[in-house]
């Protein structure tokens, strides 16, 4: 079984040790049969050594019972947080490319969901091997009341074991299709949370989501996971049928066919009924441990979408540029690439494939961003401007050609440091609700003054790292995130679309004030930006259209305003 494999690899001693308790415990279970049988077959009173081994098992069966579950809970939490850790650890390193392909309701399912079902089966590990270890205990005290019985009572479990799995497979089939229709349905779920104020301006879209697909999806996640389940319990009832009509064959056949005593029969049917009732409590944990080897199938198949995008283009490897040099040693602050001066294009394209198989291509570009200077981005919708900014800030990883820093080109090794270069504020941007990274104290201060000039203070406060809300217009939010910009101080700005959803005063105190100041403190800025009255704040300017980049002479029809003093500090 998978689960069994992955908690050998995760944790190979606790686990051992916890399934050799639950074995003992079920072994010290299956021996008191012995001792009832020895003491109801004593003619006097029962011996001090015989009570004082009832006693001995008792204590036994309480202590590693105890030990055996005890570990197993510890474990099973360790698991899920080492399952959530190698979920969230693949999403990080993998290219963002994979983890788009990949799917936010796919990860989040495997996150939220497929590890808490591992965890809910992990405690019913030792009831089976302790189950197990009664049975097979039983069937060897069997041996010395009667071989004959003990002979056919092992067939019945081959019987009753190999009915069940055959049984079971196509429970198995309806669980694995119940997932992949869960993975639908958050799916459903991310468009009710996120599109919750046009679903409920909009009934009839309302009623195409809720009744119709997510309906649909919802009852087809309900059948097969009511199918799955009901076949699990028809196994294990056909389990039990299986040993209660051998039990009647015993009791009504045997004494026909074999010369069995009747306190040997009494016996024998005492240790079956034991057997079955341990029986029962093992076949009752295996539709949870159908669901988590589902569930484990599946976290392992996210896990190897996204193992499979470090091994795409540029990763791990770096196209071959003529001129190309490895940096000799770590500049200060930690970076290869401080005090550099100019990033270059050398031949750089990005294939970005479409929903239905047609593929937008960014490039072949060369192109060269340098520091202390303004960059305006412009082109129409489509035109590939967000793609660029991912690409240049290394997001997406080119398929051909190669970035250069200063003439040292962006491998796999270095690229950490590249992306590090970076501040930037996406159209799609996610505001975290602390300055996540960031030293305390004196950014704090800092950030009180800013939040005064974006006038946030009189609705946010920043309390040790951490911000009093979010809860903001995205115009505001869209502010807080330009501050996070300031307090992260580096060397290269990104704006992608920052000034659309802003009022006139806070457009032109970027245009007018923020940008060149982020300019005169040495800053590369580029601005993603369809605000065609503000082009002449622009050092450059540069068009894409289609893919392709060309430059464009900047409009110099209105003067830059003067700078006011705003503290920046992107």
């Amino acid at each position: 079984m998978s689960l069994f494999a992955y908690l050998l690899r995760y944790s190979r001693g606790p686990f051992l040790l916890a399934i050799a308790a639950g074995i003992v415990s079920g072994g010290t279970g299956a021996a008191f049969i012995a001792m009832v049988n020895l003491a109801l077959a004593a003619d006097a009173a029962p011996s001090q050594r015989l009570i004082w081994g009832y006693v001995a098992l008792c204590l036994a069966t309480l202590v590693t019972k105890f030990v055996s579950q005890s570990m197993l809970y510890r474990l099973s939490q360790g698991a899920v947080y080492h399952l959530r850790r190698r979920l969230i650890d693949g999403i990080l390193d993998a290219p963002l490319r994979t983890v788009e392909r990949t799917g936010t309701a796919q990860l989040y399912s495997a996150l939220a969901d497929d590890v808490v079902v591992i965890a809910d089966a992990l405690p019913g590990l030792p009831g089976i091997c302790s189950g197990a270890a009664f049975v097979l205990v039983a069937i060897a005290y069997l041996v010395i009341v009667s071989p004959a019985v003990a002979l056919a009572t092992g067939a019945t479990v081959v019987v009753g074991v190999l009915l069940y799995l055959l049984v079971s497979a196509s429970g198995l089939g309806a669980l694995k299709a119940a997932r992949r229709e869960q993975d639908a349905l958050f799916g459903h779920f991310r468009s009710v949370t996120e599109g919750l104020k046009e679903l409920k301006l909009n009934r009839e879209r309302r009623a195409a989501l809720i009744d119709g697909e997510l309906t649909a999806t919802a009852s087809a996640y309900r059948r097969h996971s009511v199918f799955g389940l009901s076949v699990y319990e028809g196994a294990t009832g056909g389990g039990q049928a299986v040993f209660f009509a051998f039990i009647g064959l015993l009791l009504f056949a045997f004494p026909a066919w074999f010369a069995l005593s009747d306190q040997t029969l009494t016996s024998c049917v005492l240790i079956l009924l034991f057997a079955v009732s341990s029986l029962q409590g093992v076949l009752v944990w295996f539709p949870a441990l159908g669901r988590a080897s589902v569930a484990l199938g599946k976290i392992k198949e996210r896990l190897a979408e996204l193992d499979a995008g470090l091994g795409g283009p540029g990763a791990g490897r770096a196209p071959a540029v003529p001129n190309s040099r490895v940096p000799a040693a770590v500049g200060r602050a930690g970076n290869v690439f401080a005090g550099w001066r100019s990033i270059a294009f050398r031949g750089v394209s990005h294939v970005y494939p479409g929903p239905k198989g047609e593929q937008f291509v960014l490039g072949p570009l060369d192109f060269e961003f340098r520091r202390g200077e303004i960059l305006f981005v412009v082109g129409a919708n489509g035109s590939g401007k967000t793609t660029l900014a991912k690409v240049l800030t290394s997001l997406y990883e080119p398929e051909s050609g190669a970035i250069q820093v200063d003439g040292t080109q962006v491998t796999a090794a270095n690229r950490e440091d590249y992306r590090n270069l970076f501040s930037a504020v996406f159209s799609d941007f996610h505001l975290f609700d602390s300055l996540l990274g960031l030293p305390a104290g004196e950014q704090a201060a800092k950030a009180q003054r800013y939040l005064e000039r974006l006038q946030l203070d009189h609705k946010v406060r920043v309390d040790g790292d951490r911000f009093s809300t979010t809860a903001l217009s995205l115009g505001q939010r869209k502010r807080l995130a330009l501050l996070v910009t300031y307090l992260e101080d580096r060397p290269f700005c990104l704006f992608d679309e920052w000034a659309a959803d802003q009022d006139p005063v806070f457009k032109d105190f970027f245009y007018r004030e923020l940008l060149p100041e982020l300019r005169d403190r040495d800053k590369a800025v580029v601005v993603i930006s369809h605000d065609d009255r503000y082009f002449d704040a622009a050092d450059r300017l540069v068009r894409l259209d289609y893919g392709q980049i060309r430059e464009e002479e900047v409009p110099r029809g209105q003067s830059v305003a003067g700078r006011s003093g705003v503290e920046s500090g992107c």
